[in-house]
């Protein structure tokens, strides 16, 4: 197995955690947090057939990601 392919298998675990953990202790938050982290993944991976590094996919996912759970977050705090 590449290390790649570990780190990302480590990554989806993590991110499935943290989205578990917020659900299970009713936080928002935290469950947007997690589920940026997961699709900050998911789009590197979406990313993949495109080419380029995984350096250049792994940012244009995660600052994607950051985004959302930004405006998560905002929408969050104005609903409350």
């Amino acid at each position: 197995m590449a290390a790649s392919t570990l780190l990302q298998l480590v990554e989806a675990v993590a991110g499935a955690i943290i989205v578990l953990i917020g659900a299970l202790t009713r936080s928002g938050p935290l469950t947007l947090v997690g589920g940026g982290f997961l699709m900050g993944l998911a789009i590197a991976n979406i990313l993949a057939p495109e080419g380029g590094s995984i350096y250049r996919r792994s940012f244009i996912g995660y600052v994607i990601a950051a985004v959302f759970v930004l405006v998560g977050l905002i929408l969050y705090h104005l609903a409350a």
